[in-house]
């Protein structure tokens, strides 16, 4: 239940100062910010919160202004007021534009399912020197467009995007895993709760662990983690020590060798390497990643295995997967036939994982022979 200020209590607003401004589930009417707005926009607060507060557009406009006239603002967060109005949201965009502290915004729940896509991308633009930006819940699809990709390819400043909740559906995962080859600087991607399928989340996998070749190994992006509901997709970049460089060479010992339980799989390297690269095999597995990555190097090589069976991983957490199960069960999402039992699941992933071994054989085959040998052996 939102809650009235009332008049007694308005004095010690006139009085407010302080790091950060919270209003959180406060309806703030007219008559409220009339008296607080004036002392409100002579603070220099660094965080500003305004959550749930059934803003009309009077309101929208002097959370704008809000914005505008603390300079010092760094975390921005709105959360539960529709911005309807396509000159309001032209309006904010600008203000995040031309703000000089502003590093993390968050609009939940703000936007009409019907936005302008213009509007939408103005707003992109303007927050290319964020740091986080934060868009759940706001009913986002592109119907085609591809400005959130666009954005992402641009490579902004930004290292965290949040588009939950929204309604980004497999067009838009493959275009956003296109995107992130030329993006460096995103180190997390939040897609939870949108509308992906296997081909959506086969493309996200990619997008990190090409498993084609070493060379489209070693092409992926090595610096975002892609969070999804769904199908998961690893999250290893992050995770693994030694930053790119580390992410690569799991990424390799992923495709080339996978581990079998704690144990390398050495002997698929070496039985395929030529006498004359011995000396480099030894080295390169001399320097096999850590203890700690040898989950994720498990995931990684069966990543692809685990999306074609509809596979629950442990990186979204049981308690969320059971959830969203029975979402699926109750809109017949899946057929029975996608259905396994725990023993044929196993037997499945067994045959899968020998598969991928013979398949690395080869790989490791047409490697040594090949051009790309330097870059499989270097650091």
């Amino acid at each position: 239940m939102k809650k009235n200020l009332p008049r007694e209590s308005l004095a010690c607003w006139e009085r407010l100062s302080g790091e950060q401004f919270v209003a959180d589930k406060v309806e703030l009417r007219k008559d409220v910010i009339d008296i607080i707005g004036p002392q409100l926009k002579l603070n220099l607060f660094q965080s500003i919160r305004l959550e749930d507060n059934l803003l009309d557009r009077d309101g929208i406009l002097f959370a704008i202004d809000l914005m505008k006239q603390n300079t010092a603002v760094v975390r921005f967060y709105l959360i539960g007021s529709r911005i309807d109005i396509d000159e309001d949201l032209n309006l904010l965009s600008q203000v995040i534009s031309d703000h000089p502290s502003l590093k993390e915004l968050e609009l939940t729940r703000c936007f009409d399912p019907n936005i302008n896509p213009v509007s939408l991308n103005s707003l992109l633009s303007a927050s290319k020197g964020l740091k986080s930006l934060h868009l759940m819940g706001n009913n986002i699809s592109s119907n085609g467009n591809s400005m959130i990709a666009d954005f992402i390819a641009t490579n902004p400043a930004l290292q965290e995007l949040f588009l939950c909740d929204n309604r980004l559906n497999d067009d838009d995962a493959e275009a956003i895993a296109n995107s992130l080859m030329t993006n460096t600087n995103l180190w997390k991607l939040d897609l939870k709760r949108n509308v992906f399928g296997r081909r959506g989340c086969d493309a996200l996998l990619k997008a990190i662990f090409n498993h084609d070749s070493l060379n489209s190994v070693s092409s992926s992006n090595h610096t975002c983690d892609i969070f999804v509901s769904r199908y998961k997709v690893p999250c290893v970049n992050g995770f693994i020590v030694g930053g790119e460089a580390g992410a690569i060479k799991a990424k390799k010992f992923a495709l080339i060798a996978p581990p079998s339980g704690d144990v390398v799989n050495v002997h698929y390297l070496l039985s395929a390497a030529p006498p004359e690269l011995m000396h480099k095999v030894l080295e390169f597995v001399q320097n096999y990643p850590s203890q700690a990555a040898w989950n994720f190097i498990g995931d990684l090589s069966r990543g692809k295995t685990m999306l074609e069976l509809g596979a629950y991983t442990r990186f979204g957490g049981l308690e969320e997967d059971m959830q969203e199960l029975e979402e699926q069960l109750e809109a017949q999402d899946f057929d029975e036939e996608e259905h396994f039992s725990a023993e044929d699941f196993e037997r499945k992933k067994a045959e899968a994982t020998k598969a991928l071994q013979i398949k690395s054989l080869g790989v490791l085959m047409s490697v040594v022979k090949g051009v790309v040998v330097p870059m499989f052996f270097s650091a």
